[in-house]
């Protein structure tokens, strides 16, 4: 296959965007448009010697499968061998356990299906892992085991039936990819059956490169090939993480990408932008560069915190060129071209079980002795006794005896025993927080009453979380029912994270996108019912929501010597109250939270004596969870 080396500068103008959004860099919010890019140079690459190796009749699916794995391989274990100590040094518990689990996924290349599972690619804490981003390489991986076996199977039948049966596959894989990422985003984005279509478009352009070789520059060339240019960059500075995405949005990168490839001639314009020495350079260490930053950047943020890669990130950009740099010449490079095939399969069995060998000590680490985690014991030495039962796992909230897993509902009497219920706290997570003071509370002044907790799945009739298959539109039905079969409820408090659900793509209504006006029937029907019962309806806000976990930004502050708790403007924690506050007359009665949780000026995570007001990012202490009862109950005037 002839060399062309705009193509390895269109591998740099795809992995520089990639690492300048996940440094964080505002200007590059549709950066990661970058992996597009990369699945469709893939798709050409690939097909292109798949296809003149059928046509030369000595295609061999092994020597294929040995191509990948010498490309793949042995840069990438290395990554995972070096991160393994400061993955034990460094990650407190639950993160040690999330990142093992993560080398488990990687080595099989099935790492996109538990990011899917775990969470969406554009949360938060997200960004804190370091293996996040080899769910791209586990959706190639997997295309590289079905296109060679499906490329052998059509082949001989004719290169239209070839041709068509991809038509097909291409049309059925964009067509899951538009409709999921309103129905099933989370999974749209991480899965190959909506990212087959952006592979297959650069199978399309290697057969019509095929059969019609790139002739002499020509105006239709410098046009279509700066017209890719151009469909590449702009998103790079348009698209955020608001963005459906792939599906329609996922065309311009990709279309412009094959553009590229088709019309980039020698002497267009294009070709002389992308060949450029600083971008086939970056373009040559692009994949190792792919590696490195995201473990560079998620374990500096776990040992440093994110204030101070803030301020670092140039350096740890540099650090992460750096480190692509010697994996190339030192890794990369001599594993695909000299290495003997018995050295490859010696090299990788070897990282294979050393590999294995962590990810079995971490886990033993995590689930039978945590204090041997080095995190974990200067924790011990040097954090609150709150701080570490956090980490120690002591959830906030009680664990109710009784769930149902298909609905994902959990529910407990809670107060004063052996009394009948006359309250009921219902919710999603927020109301779990809660409950550990609202029990208290209640048990003090001789009340009792109901809990109902779906996490992740805010208390709305219909409501439907496309990233949680046990939030169904039949969830919150249900405990309506079970509320007024109850008979003796005369307040009910609900809660929920709505402010993060009007607007969600994965947050569904009757089949559509949740808004507050398709929330408010909803409530309006659920409030009705209630007060037909004899119930009055409360509503309670939902608190600030912080960038890191506070329990984890006060140990970084610890370890490093400062000790600034997060906070969040006052005006920025309104900005999506009217969500709920417009929705406020379909209650009996609508509690505001904003003086709880703050000053005149910002929300803190930590009140003035030291106590984390919020342990995660959005969910109440134990501690807070009774004040924030305390506060609640006289309004409802249940303890005279």
């Amino acid at each position: 296959m002839k060399y062309r080396g705009e193509i390895d500068g269109l591998r740099a103008l795809a992995v520089v965007p990639v690492i300048l959004f996940h440094a964080g860099l505002p200007t590059f919010s549709g950066g990661f448009i970058g992996v597009d890019v990369f699945f469709v140079i893939s798709g050409y690459l690939i097909s292109t010697i798949i296809i003149n190796e059928l046509d030369a009749g000595n295609f061999s699916i092994l020597r294929f499968y040995e191509r990948r794995a010498r490309r793949i391989l042995p840069a990438l274990f290395t990554v995972m061998l070096v991160s393994v100590p400061f993955a034990w040094f460094w990650l407190m518990p639950r993160d040690l356990e999330g990142f093992a689990d993560s080398m488990v996924a990687v080595t099989f290349f099935v790492s996109n299906f538990l990011f899917w599972l775990e969470s969406g690619y554009f949360e938060t804490t997200a960004e804190l892992k370091p293996l996040l981003h080899t769910w791209s390489l586990a959706v190639e991986e997997q295309y590289y085991i079905f296109f060679p076996l499906l490329m052998m199977l059509f082949n001989p039948l004719g290169k239209r039936v070839v041709f068509y049966s991809l038509v097909v596959l291409f049309a059925i894989s964009f067509a899951v990819s538009q409709w999921g990422i309103y129905n099933s985003p989370s999974a749209t984005f991480f899965l190959l059956p909506a990212r087959g279509w952006e592979l297959l478009l650069g199978v399309f352009a290697a057969m019509y490169l095929r059969k019609k070789p790139g002739r002499p520059r020509d105006l239709k060339a410098d046009l279509l090939s700066g017209t890719g240019l151009l469909l590449i960059t702009v998103p790079i500075f348009l698209y955020d993480e608001t963005t459906p995405f792939p599906g329609a949005y996922a065309l311009p990168p990709a279309v412009g990408t094959a553009l590229i490839i088709l019309f980039a001639r020698s002497g267009t314009l294009a070709n002389q932008i992308l060949g450029t020495k600083p971008l086939v350079w970056i373009g040559l260490v692009s994949y190792s560069a792919y590696l490195w930053h995201q473990p560079v950047f998620a374990f500096y943020k776990h040992r440093f915190g994110t204030p101070s890669f803030d301020q670092n990130v140039l350096w740890l950009i540099a650090l992460s060129i750096l480190l692509a740099v010697i994996s190339f010449r030192l890794v990369e490079r001599p594993f695909r071209r000299t290495a003997s095939l018995r050295k490859l399969c010696l090299s990788m069995a070897t990282c294979f079980l050393l590999i294995a060998g962590a990810t079995t000590a971490f886990l033993t680490a995590v689930h039978e002795d945590f204090r041997s985690i080095p995190s974990f014991k200067w924790a011990l030495e040097n954090a609150t006794p709150e701080m570490v039962s956090f980490i120690e796992r002591e959830d906030v909230k009680i664990e109710c005896a009784t769930t149902e897993d298909d609905i994902g509902l959990e529910y407990c009497p809670f107060g004063a025993a052996g009394k009948e219920p006359t309250i009921v706290l219902w919710g999603d997570s927020l109301a779990g927080a809660m409950l550990y003071g609202v029990d208290q509370f209640a048990r003090e002044n001789g009340l009792s009453g109901m809990v109902y907790i779906s996490d992740g799945c805010p208390p709305v009739l219909g409501l439907r979380n496309t990233a949680l298959a046990t939030c169904t539109e039949e969830t919150h039905a249900t405990v309506l029912e079970r509320i007024l079969a109850l008979g003796t409820i005369d307040t009910v408090l609900i809660t929920g994270n709505l402010w993060n659900t009007a607007g969600n793509r994965g947050a569904q209504i009757d089949g559509q996108q949740a808004t507050k006006e398709l929330i408010r029937p909803k409530f309006d029907l659920a409030a009705a019912a209630l007060r037909q019962s004899g119930a009055q309806v409360v509503y309670i806000e939902q608190g600030p929501v912080f960038k890191i976990p506070v329990v984890e930004h006060e140990i970084q502050g610890l370890r490093n010597g400062h000790t600034t708790p997060q906070t969040i403007p006052r005006t920025r924690y309104l900005e999506p109250a009217h969500i709920t506050r417009d929705l406020a007359d379909a209650f009996d009665l609508y509690i505001e939270t904003t003086d709880f949780y703050c000053n005149d000026t910002v929300c803190p995570s930590v009140d003035d004596s030291g106590n984390m007001i919020i342990y995660d990012r959005n969910h109440l202490t134990k501690n807070y969870s009774l004040r924030f009862a305390k506060m609640i109950f006289p309004l409802l005037d249940l303890t005279d």
